[in-house]
């Protein structure tokens, strides 16, 4: 999967959609007031957003948040409830068929026909998809797997591929016929280290070509802050929150946490008044660990080290952290993303 071999750009194609004229053209996805009800229960309630054509929107939540059903209805898997959801200027709900050849969707489980070769699948999607579209002027298949790690495995039956490399085969498959709009589910989710590493750097390319429009789901923090131009996060079928990472991490109104373990039994709570650029203190007595939330490091770092100082309580250990994406998600949910 190396960049080294060759031009690593990505091939494309321009592709103007003639949906409708008054949609604002700088948006490939607007959603307008959706709400999502299996019987009695609602699990999207009323959500409204736009996605920036050329954008990766990040669409975040714990478990039951309702991301699954909101995706599943713009990509026209399950109907709208009520609402209005635009793509590329077309009505989800009754112009899919228009909007089916521009979108490429990576689901987070596939069930393949395992029995054929990844050449023989690929062959097999990409005239289905040709069918559809009409599009005859694509990206290279073995190009989509040198891309993704896995051109070796073109002869390979699809049930001699590991669930990792299921998971990329998946992306190759959604980005077959050259997409404006891309649906990547979790896509690093069965993924080791070094292959995740390997599909961000692809999916970083597909961002450079400038005329992807990108949606993803993740439960990777760290994904979500290095890929996404904007981020929405879910919780109980509404959105709490939406913004661009860096945005959100200061939206907290500090920039560090602090955290100091004293010597036990030497630190007073008192003391915590000679610490007068924190924006807040808190001392857990059984732990001996001041946590100090200031939006200057280094100015607070120089109080704490006054007070030990004079007052000779003796830091054993002292750990400085950025604010980030998952203290955004937490203090929103009060639950972890993988919960």
């Amino acid at each position: 999967m190396s960049n080294n071999s060759g031009d690593s750009s990505i091939p494309s194609q321009s592709k103007p959609c003639d949906g409708d004229s008054n949609q604002d053209s700088k948006y490939a996805l607007v959603v307008e007031d959706v709400h999502k009800r299996y019987g009695n229960f609602h699990a999207v309630k009323g959500v409204s957003f736009r996605v920036r054509k050329g954008s990766c929107f990040g669409v975040l939540g714990p478990n039951g948040a309702g991301k699954t059903s909101l995706l599943a209805m713009m990509e026209g898997l399950i109907p709208i409830t009520s609402g209005k959801i635009t793509v590329l200027g077309f009505d989800a709900a009754t112009q899919m068929d228009r909007i089916q050849p521009h979108v490429g969707v990576q689901l987070q489980s596939n069930k393949y026909f395992e029995f054929l070769t990844v050449a023989q699948l690929l062959s097999f999607y990409r005239k289905f998809r040709a069918a559809v579209s009409g599009r005859k002027s694509t990206p290279s298949a073995v190009w989509l797997l040198e891309r993704l790690g896995l051109k070796d495995k073109l002869n390979f039956k699809v049930d001699e591929l590991s669930g990792g490399q299921k998971q990329r085969l998946s992306i190759a498959i959604a980005l077959l016929e050259d997409p404006d709009v891309i649906y990547l589910d979790e896509p690093t989710s069965a993924l080791d280290p070094q292959s995740r590493i390997y599909t961000w750097e692809f999916i970083e390319q597909l961002k450079e070509s400038g005329d992807k429009t990108i949606i993803l789901t993740t439960h990777y923090m760290e994904e979500a802050e290095r890929l996404c131009d904007e981020i929405m996060i879910m919780n109980n079928g509404q959105i709490i929150e939406q913004g661009e990472p860096s945005l959100l991490a200061k939206s907290l109104g500090t920039d560090y946490v602090i955290k100091i373990d004293f010597e036990k039994g030497r630190f007073s709570p008192d003391l915590v008044s000679g610490i007068r650029s924190a924006t807040s203190c808190e001392w857990d007595q059984g732990l001996d660990v001041l946590t100090v939330k200031a939006g200057d490091a280094a100015t607070a770092m120089s109080e704490i080290l006054d007070v030990s100082k004079e007052s000779g309580a003796k830091i054993i250990n002292i750990d400085i952290a950025k604010n980030t994406l998952e203290d955004v998600f937490l203090s929103h949910t009060g639950m972890d993303l993988r919960e």
